[in-house]
């Protein structure tokens, strides 16, 4: 029974690990061919360094793999709407799209309930595009400097807010599409530089996202130009005080994201 016992614990002290094999057929091919055997003959063919150079015929790892058809069950950013049949990567599909529950396979039974609008959105439900939501994070984290005469007098237009953005590559194809305050911000006035107020920008004429501006006084004097601030790390200091929380949270919430 003490001879049991010790082999026991012996066993229990041996640590084995598990391996796992990866199944995988690579196919090669030689690149010198070996020179066949003679007929009748005993003498097998010598083999040099040469005959164990071989070239990848087929290696599936390396392979390109094929797109899988799924429907998507719920809008996806970047991808599509609800309803929709898009193909992507098969790694992609399983750990992003059908686990998660956010789509399911493009089987017959699926496409007939896809056609029968069983998976469908309504219009007013749906984003105007698969990258307007991505594109309204990105506006509402932004805080865009505009950049005004110090010597002439202006009034802010549309116009100059499309002017800056594009200065930040984000190109407004329509000044209808950029609100602005319904009170006037006019200038020169260096009692306004450095604050902020919003504007909101609609997208395909559905999404309105409100965006920080920056008022910045700039002159073609170089002695007369007044330095940047760091209006991003400060707390903003808002033209109108009705968009002061707005402001805030609007910060608030691109720290977040």
């Amino acid at each position: 029974m003490d001879g049991v016992l010790r082999n026991f614990s012996k066993l229990l002290l041996v640590q084995s690990p598990i391996q796992q094999f990866n199944r995988t057929l690579i196919i090669l091919k030689r690149r010198h061919p070996v020179q066949l055997q003679k007929k009748n003959s005993k003498q097998k063919p010598i083999l040099k360094g040469r005959h164990y150079i071989y070239d990848v015929e087929e290696n599936p790892e390396k392979m390109k793999q094929q797109k899988m058809d799924v429907i998507l069950t719920q809008y996806v950013e970047g991808l599509g709407h609800q309803g929709e049949l898009v193909s992507v990567r098969p790694t992609y599909a399983y750990d992003q799209l059908l686990l998660p529950k956010l789509a399911i396979y493009a089987s017959p039974d699926n496409l007939e309930r896809m056609k029968n609008n069983l998976y469908q959105t309504k219009d007013e439900e749906k984003p105007s595009s698969i990258h307007a939501l991505q594109t309204m994070k990105y506006l509402k984290k932004m805080v865009v400097s505009v950049s005004m005469n110090k010597d002439e007098p202006w009034t802010i237009e549309p116009w100059h807010i499309r002017v800056s953005l594009r200065k930040m590559n984000v190109h407004v194809l329509s000044d209808d599409s950029i609100e602005l305050p319904e009170q006037p911000i006019s200038g020169p006035d260096l009692t306004l530089e450095g604050k902020s107020f919003v504007v909101y920008i609609t997208i395909n004429k559905k999404e309105k996202v409100p965006v920080e501006c920056n008022l910045h006084h700039w002159s073609t004097k170089l002695a007369d130009r007044l330095p940047h601030t760091k209006f991003v790390t400060r707390t903003p200091v808002p033209i109108f005080p009705e968009q002061a929380e707005l402001l805030m949270s609007m910060r608030e919430n691109s720290k977040k994201n």
